[in-house]
């Protein structure tokens, strides 16, 4: 895995609270600061070899105070954009890109992720941001305004923190222009704390790709839900809300979702949910799941089978396995 690292100095980050140079005892108390890492990782997604993104810079945005923006380097400290596949960081792989930045103490409202000459429509160039479909077609890959703008966290004193940028490109990841190019969008991207993480993973019977209202394999998915759950509650496919409101009011949208992927090292179907915060959580298998539209509410069963549904409490830094086995 490869590391990255920056030279933000100390003194650049404390010059934003109340300057550098000497102090006397008039002069505030120095702001408190703590070490944080940033890393990010992905989920598979349906039919791409790889989604590759150039990266510039993260702004972090504080209410009052200036915003502070900390440009990617390479391995020498010399600031440069960084191109990554988040293809190659999934199953619960991450990649450091910011190591041991110096921030101040507190609650930052926004963190910004700046992409690199990332094309604004279908027609534009592939070089920065693109994607590489399962047939080899290479097709644009769009951030809006080369902004990715995600959501709050807190930087307190307690050690060292870590924060894992967490792409779940079935939500993210959108196609447009009838399949021309695609959309990377922040819904579907969180920043979670690393060190209050646990996982959820397991194995699918293949026997269920075709039971159900499988008359074939149709697409099989994981979804994951925060539990509990209301009784007569739908569980819904992946959707974006402020895109298709026609989804029934009674419909849950998942936290995530995973396809179903062979393994590497052993001739069984797996899934895999990383970089989860410690709480209750439903998950579901579909067999019936090829329409999943990121943005719009398909209404696919889930759980197809109906009784592959599991309930899971997962304790911070827990690993915790789920199977799907058929029924008989």
């Amino acid at each position: 895995m490869n590391t990255k690292k920056t030279t933000l100095s100390v003194c650049l980050i404390t010059s934003l609270l109340m300057g550098c140079g000497g102090s006397d005892s008039s002069e505030p108390e120095p702001a408190k600061t703590a070490m944080v890492t940033f890393s990010i990782a992905d989920a598979p997604v349906d039919s791409a070899k790889e989604v590759n993104v150039s990266y510039l810079s993260l702004t972090l945005k504080r209410d009052g105070q200036a915003d502070i923006d900390i440009p990617f380097v390479n391995e020498n400290g010399v600031e440069e954009v960084q191109k990554i596949n988040l293809l190659d960081y999934q199953n619960g792989d991450s990649l450091v890109v910011l190591s041991n930045i110096e921030l101040p103490v507190g609650t930052y409202q926004e963190l910004i992720i700046n992409t690199a000459g990332c094309p604004q429509n279908q027609n534009g160039a592939t070089d920065a941001c693109y994607v590489v479909e399962d047939d080899d077609a290479i097709l644009p890959l769009k951030t809006p305004s080369n902004k990715l703008r995600l959501g709050s966290f807190s930087v307190s004193t307690e050690g060292v923190q870590a924060y894992t940028i967490d792409f779940n490109l079935r939500k993210s990841l959108v196609s447009t222009a009838n399949g021309q190019s695609y959309n990377l969008k922040p819904h579907g991207v969180t920043i979670i704390d690393s060190a209050t993480v646990g996982a959820i993973k397991g194995t699918v019977d293949p026997n269920l790709f075709s039971a159900g209202t499988c008359a074939a394999d149709m697409g099989n998915v994981v979804y994951l839900y925060q539990a509990p759950v209301a009784q007569d509650s739908v569980l819904g496919d992946e959707f974006d809300p402020d895109i298709d409101s026609s989804a029934p009011t009674n419909v849950i949208a998942p936290y995530a979702s995973k396809m179903i992927t062979l393994s590497d090292t052993a001739n069984e179907y797996i899934y895999s949910f990383n970089h989860l915060p410690s709480g209750d959580y439903l998950v579901a298998f579909s067999c019936s799941a090829n329409d999943d539209d990121p943005e719009q509410y398909d209404a696919i069963l889930i759980a197809d089978p109906t009784d592959q549904t599991h309930s899971v409490t997962l304790q911070q830094g827990e690993l915790a396995t789920v199977n799907f086995v058929e029924v008989i």
